[in-house]
């Protein structure tokens, strides 16, 4: 009798350091997942930020979204002078983020971040604007989705740009930015220059 208990208490005691033995290993290989895994992702970030380096070609000086834009209206890094490439790449890119909200617009979207991922032919450019650029654009878009000829919100939105492209220090574009080539199918005149604004945007980028 006391042999079968001494036999069943070593048996109990194997399993358990046995079943033990495997929760350990099991907690092992979870912590060896938890730390690939974040060596992975450190690792495409690390790809990421040299290749949107990369193609950028350095010319904003590693800043993107926020930080750019505030330092290309001149509040922010004002120790940074931009070079001429660099200040004509950002007015393609901002010109393309406001298309991007306006196409939005007509998918009746009600809301936008500030922030967008804008793609060229040169790479992709984290692009920021302000809610008071994104918020009206949206609301003035979402008038001629619903009426293309409506001259008062296209009036609106050039108001809106011309604000936000003297902040920046440029000049509005004559053809609305596309807008009259998208919205305004029966002014040809206008389109063709739109096709053609349209066509050196992407040349440039």
């Amino acid at each position: 009798m006391h042999g079968l208990l001494l036999v069943t208490a070593i048996l109990t005691t194997a399993f358990l350091i046995y079943g033990l033995y495997q929760l350990n290993q099991r907690v092992v290989r979870l912590e060896d997942r938890k730390r690939q895994i974040a060596f992975n992702n450190s690792a495409d970030q690390h790809v990421f930020k040299m290749r949107a380096r990369e193609s950028t070609d350095d010319i904003f000086n590693d800043l993107q979204g926020e930080e750019l834009f505030y330092a290309m209206v001149g509040e922010r890094h004002q120790e940074i002078v931009f070079s001429d490439d660099a200040r004509k790449r950002y007015k393609l890119i901002i010109r393309k983020h406001i298309l991007e909200v306006l196409e939005k617009a007509k998918e009746g979207e009600p809301t936008l971040d500030s922030g967008a991922i804008i793609r060229t032919l040169r790479g992709s450019v984290h692009s920021w604007l302000p809610q008071d650029v994104i918020g009206p654009l949206l609301i003035q878009g979402g008038v001629l989705a619903n009426n293309p000829k409506d001259e008062l919100a296209v009036q609106s939105i050039q108001e809106i740009i011309d604000r936000l492209y003297a902040q920046l220090g440029y000049k509005t574009p004559d053809d609305l930015l596309g807008l009259k080539e998208d919205y305004l199918p029966n002014s040809p005149v206008e389109t063709q220059k739109g096709q053609n604004t349209s066509s050196t945007a992407d040349v440039l980028t």
